[in-house]
């Protein structure tokens, strides 16, 4: 007999609050070329501080987030964690998690193939429309052009 663990006890180890969520693919999204640069991690820190999400969270609570989603990701794994992150990214959000995500992957003006898979399984996992993620993708590359 094997020692697996039952898909409720996983997604229990795994479960995500909202803003958890949203940080994990933003993470996600930054580890997706092989690491986060310290522009990725500023950008990241950015755009959660503005998000409604986030709104009356102290650095320190913001921080704590950034903390417990880094270890989930270094002790289960990357696959797992984004696609628990992603059932836990409130419906009305998906399509901003991807844009940002995209936008945040984005920033050095062109996706790698790394980045192009990662956005592709994340458009996936987060249920946003292949025509929405293309334009997405259009607006964002002629944003960070530049």
């Amino acid at each position: 007999m094997t020692n697996q663990t039952a898909p409720a006890e996983l997604a229990g180890a795994i479960a995500f609050s909202p803003p958890e969520a949203f940080v994990c693919l933003l993470l996600a999204s930054a580890r997706s070329d092989g690491s986060v640069s310290p522009h990725e991690a500023n950008q990241i820190e950015h755009v959660v501080g503005a998000m409604k999400l986030f709104r009356g969270s102290s650095y320190e609570a913001r921080h704590g987030i950034f903390t417990t989603v880094a270890e989930r990701i270094k002790q289960q794994g990357i696959q797992g964690v984004v696609s628990a992150a992603a059932t836990a990214v409130p419906t009305e959000l998906r399509a901003t998690a991807f844009a940002v995500a995209v936008d945040l992957m984005l920033s050095d003006g062109r996706l790698t193939t790394n980045e192009q898979r990662f956005a592709d399984e994340l458009r996936v996992l987060l249920n946003v429309d292949q025509e929405m993620a293309a334009k997405v993708v259009d607006v964002l590359t002629i944003k960070n052009a530049g």
